[in-house]
């Protein structure tokens, strides 16, 4: 009767792991726009919202992998749980 055990031992060490570390692009300038465009698109993946397209600015996106980094990490901040692919993945994007 281990399992329980471990799995909870398991848990846990990953959810203090999650609180103690951020991004290590919150000190890069290109995070933050990301953050706000990902929290943006996010926010409009409301149920009851009409569909939108993501906002991003594709030429940071491009060159810069903290707006990358942010904009995901607005999005999963923003968006409702439960929401499946991420929009910002190059598969939702028609990436490459």
């Amino acid at each position: 009767m281990r399992t329980p055990a471990f799995l909870a031992a398991t848990f846990l060490a990953l959810s203090l792991t999650a609180c103690m570390g951020g991004s290590k692009f919150e000190g890069d300038p290109m995070y933050d726009p990301g953050f706000q465009d990902g929290c943006a698109t996010g926010t409009a993946r409301t149920p009851g919202t009409p569909p939108s397209k993501p906002v991003r600015d594709q030429v940071s996106w491009d060159a810069s992998e903290a707006y990358r980094a942010g904009w995901k990490a607005g999005y999963a901040s923003c968006a409702p749980r439960g929401g499946g692919d991420i929009p910002g993945s190059d598969r939702d994007m028609g990436g490459r």
